[in-house]
């Protein structure tokens, strides 16, 4: 008898939990040369509404180029590998692996690079691509969710150059998100001279942060100079963005962050959402020493409910819009130079254009005043803090 091997057929590999994209979701080039547009979505890998959105807007870009697109618009997806596993990260949070010294070491290193240090190489290669080509300025918006049932906003590095581009979504626009996180996206290209702002569309997985994401491509692809103005699609999109945002302050400005680590095991009360107003005090969570309370009352600002993040929840409180109207005066007029006359204040002996504040003797007004110049906070410990200037508004747009 002939011996013969049985063997079981091979079960199909699993599908991936979340999105399977290429890093570039599209690109599309207009017949005559102007601006680029980068589209960055699902740096985060359980934030897919970014992604999703350029999936819907791209063809449509690509079908009528020659009669919509001035220069060139490019998506890129963020943490592929995330994206497919539908987590925040694997390793590391992609987005606060932007620090020039670690991106400087990844474009030679030929050591085994982590899941993130290889999307970080990836991301940044094409950026680079993008900014060798741009002749006609170069701008990003970074698109993402947040894990509780929120309506949008917009994120600005308050840099000048920034804020027309911030400013164009009908939405509340944050101040100093980048003061309190370190090696952020758009702090990177704003380093590189491009014009960026974030946008937060809605909760992770819900429809609404889809169609959301999309209304602020078309924002962004006309006041890139990308696309034409007067665009239907572009009316509608700040319309369905106005829509639930009026009656919320227009700017915003982060002064608390609850800053949390795995082993503190926070929880946050269910029910809250962006800008649920708050009072000092209030006791909004818990982790492992017991209740979580507010230090300071104003508007909840993305509190967590997932299980990755190092950020418990924000507390904001409105900025007066005349305030910004005077910083852009006062820039331009380098008050800066007199900075060091202020109690608790010193030029960096190692960094050009940066001051150390010893907040024992500079209170908040001379923090504000810092931010009024077009300074944020770089190195931020209990008592000094370092304050350097923003590089667009010493750069400008590339």
């Amino acid at each position: 008898m002939n011996a013969s091997v049985i063997t079981a057929p091979l079960a199909p590999a699993a599908p991936p939990i979340g999105l399977d994209v290429p890093r570039v979701l599209g690109c599309v080039d207009g017949p005559e040369p102007g601006p680029i547009l980068i589209i960055v979505g699902g740096l985060h890998g359980n934030e897919p509404a970014g992604v999703k959105a350029l999936q819907r807007v791209l063809p449509q870009l690509a079908a009528d180029a020659g009669g919509l697109v001035c220069g060139r618009v490019i998506g890129l997806a963020g943490n592929r590998k995330a994206l497919r596993r539908k987590q925040r990260y694997l390793s590391h949070d992609l987005n606060r692996y932007w620090l020039p010294e670690r991106i400087d070491r990844l474009r030679t290193s030929t050591a085994p690079l982590d899941d993130e240090d290889e999307e970080l190489r990836e991301l940044n290669r094409e950026i680079e691509r993008q900014l060798a080509d741009a002749t006609d300025g170069i701008y990003l918006l970074d698109l993402h969710t947040t894990s509780g049932p929120d309506l949008p906003f917009a994120t600005l590095d308050d840099a000048l150059s920034n804020r027309p581009f911030a400013f164009a979504f009908p939405v509340p626009v944050v101040l100093g998100l980048e003061e309190e996180l370190a090696g952020t996206l758009n702090s990177y290209v704003e380093s590189l001279g491009i014009v960026n702002a974030g946008f937060e569309s809605g909760q992770h997985d819900a429809t609404s942060a889809i169609e959301r994401a999309e209304a602020a491509i078309w924002i962004a692809l006309e006041v890139s100079g990308v696309l034409q103005p007067g665009r239907p699609e572009v009316t509608a999109a700040r319309q369905q963005l106005s829509e639930g945002t009026g009656a919320l302050p227009h700017v915003v400005e982060i002064r608390y962050r609850h800053a949390i680590r795995p082993e503190d095991r926070f929880q946050m009360d269910p029910g809250y959402r962006n800008f649920h107003p708050v009072t000092e005090g209030q006791e909004v969570g818990s982790d492992r020493q017991g209740r979580v309370s507010t230090p300071i009352g104003g508007l909840m600002l993305m509190p967590l409910y997932q299980a990755q993040g190092a950020d418990g929840f924000f507390v904001v409180r409105p900025l007066n819009r005349l305030w910004l109207a005077a910083s852009g005066v006062v820039r331009r007029w380098h008050w800066e130079r007199i900075l060091h006359l202020l109690p608790g204040v010193r030029r960096h002996p190692d960094r050009p254009g940066s001051f150390i504040v010893d907040r024992r003797y500079a209170r908040w007004l001379a923090l504000e005043l810092f931010h009024l110049l077009g300074f944020g906070c770089r190195d931020k410990g209990e008592r000094i803090q370092v304050m350097t200037r923003r590089d667009l508004d010493t750069t400008g747009n590339s």
